[in-house]
């Protein structure tokens, strides 16, 4: 299930490993850690697995061996394009099924479930991403690859036992529950470590196979736990696990190259804590990002119990589907804004900008009219009320496409470091103080609304940010 939204914000590289990348997307992030005045980088869109609270858009940057061709990198996007081609369906039957065989109740505390340990992977989930930034200064990069390793095991299992916690202190979840999915919270951080390694090393392939896997297993394993043996919430929890963690497996089987011989690696060096920090700041902001435009769901459980969540998150999922057309965009002109000079940059981006916003209002209209038809037939009666919400989210998300694309210049191209956090930031005060007055009186509808204005509120500054930098930098040219 593509839970989420990643949403494009100007997620940001730095020049330095203390100023690295950050998010893009509702809960993206496209950064790219740069640490030298001609970025190389590898783009590629993060397709997000069909079990991640994340948005489905997420362009990532890290820095390469060697200088990526045009051509290259445009073989690489298409490549991605068609690994997350075969994602899609894959999310969407995942979504069905929890519809159909875990009724809105069970769908809503799996959500809840699975984004609560989405913000921990996401403050660890760039230990791969901060031993690329690393490397040049370090060139061991088995010694690099195991420090991460061991940052990652020793956080998950305090990660873990914090999530259980958390859910027993939570309504709605409870702590079997979320014991359960804290289980994923370590191979999860590893394969996304890995990950984060391989768009460093160039090998793109493998990081899309890791990409779908965690969708794929887990579809079977739902097949089999929940279709087939008529299991619960937890069932579906253990086939979201089990995904998570042969994907691990094969990440780590993949890449034995980069770790063999295992070592038990100093974790209080300075450079293992050189590699912490760096990781958790990237994280840090893809957390703010994340709760920015998550927040609507915890206090929509708060009011309306684990039944409002899960019809809510249908609208989400299928709403948010049209950021793939603004996100291949993105994708499109990476190489070529890398390529050309400032004022042509700014042009192509601006250019492409306005062209993913009306091809996503011409997705968008036959969305928003098939919804009231197509999301009672295909997830049930009980989901009814979810076409509602959907329309309620479409001025938003229409509003917010553009951002991905307009990533490109303010993050890629001019790297400033603290735009991705000050719309993150503007996103989740909107979001959450809409919620407050909306949700206890219009329920999903209102997290719908309260959603929707935070994206327009993120975009609106996005744009913002754009412009004034555009001008700056043409300013300076003239």
């Amino acid at each position: 299930m593509a839970e989420a939204r990643d949403r494009p914000a100007g997620a940001r590289p730095g020049s330095d490993p203390g100023r690295a990348a950050a998010s893009h997307g509702r809960n993206g992030a496209v950064g790219a850690p740069l640490t030298g005045t001609h970025p190389h980088a590898t783009t590629a869109v993060r397709a997000a697995p069909a079990t991640d609270i994340a948005p489905p858009v997420t362009p990532n940057l890290v820095r390469t061996q060697e200088v990526a061709s045009a051509r290259g990198a445009g073989a690489r996007a298409v490549e991605t394009l068609v690994f997350r081609g075969l994602s899609t369906p894959l999310a969407l039957a995942l979504v069905v099924l929890q519809s159909r065989f875990l009724h809105p109740d069970g769908r809503g505390a799996f959500v809840l479930a699975v984004l609560t340990v989405t913000i921990f992977s996401r403050l660890l989930g760039q230990l791969g991403v901060a031993v690329t930034s690393r490397q040049r200064q370090t060139p061991d990069l088995r010694g690099l690859v195991l420090r991460a390793f061991g940052i990652a095991v020793v956080a998950g299992i305090a990660g873990t036992a914090a999530i259980a916690l958390w859910g027993g202190l939570t309504a709605g979840l409870g702590f079997r529950l979320a014991a359960l999915a804290g289980l994923a919270l370590v191979p999860n951080v590893i394969w996304q470590t890995v990950s984060g390694v391989l768009l460093g090393l160039g090998r793109i392939r493998l990081w899309n196979v890791l990409q779908l896997l965690p969708t794929v297993v887990t579809l079977v394993g739902m097949l089999i736990l929940v279709v087939a043996l008529h299991g619960g919430v937890a069932a579906a929890l253990t086939a979201w696990v089990a995904g998570n963690a042969l994907t691990a497996l094969v990440a780590l089987a993949e890449t034995r190259s980069l770790w063999l011989p295992p070592d038990v690696p100093p974790l209080d060096d300075p450079l293992t804590l050189a590699i912490a920090r760096l990781a958790i700041l990237m994280g840090a902001v893809q957390v703010v990002n994340l709760f920015s435009y998550r927040a609507e769901l915890f206090i929509l459980n708060h009011y309306q119990g684990r039944s409002g969540v899960g019809v809510y998150s249908i609208a989400m999922q299928s709403v948010e589907s049209i950021w793939l057309v603004a996100g291949a965009l993105a994708t499109s002109i990476t190489a070529p804004a890398l390529a050309c000079d400032d004022r042509d940059a700014a042009r192509l981006v601006g250019r492409t900008a306005l062209k993913g916003l009306l091809l996503t209002i011409a997705v968008a209209v036959p969305v928003a009219a098939a919804a009231p038809f197509v999301i009672p037939l295909v997830f049930g009666d009980d989901y009814k009320k979810a076409a509602t919400s959907l329309a309620l989210l479409l001025p938003g998300v229409i509003l917010y496409a553009p951002v991905s694309i307009l990533v490109v210049y303010l993050s890629v191209r001019r790297g400033r470091p603290g735009l991705s956090l000050a719309v993150a930031v503007a996103g989740m005060v909107l979001t959450a103080a809409a919620a407050f007055v909306l949700v206890p009186r219009l329920g999903g509808s209102g997290a719908a609304v309260a959603s929707s204005i935070g994206y327009a509120g993120g975009a609106v500054l996005t744009w913002w940010f754009f412009a004034r930098l555009a001008r700056a930098r043409l300013a300076q040219l003239a």
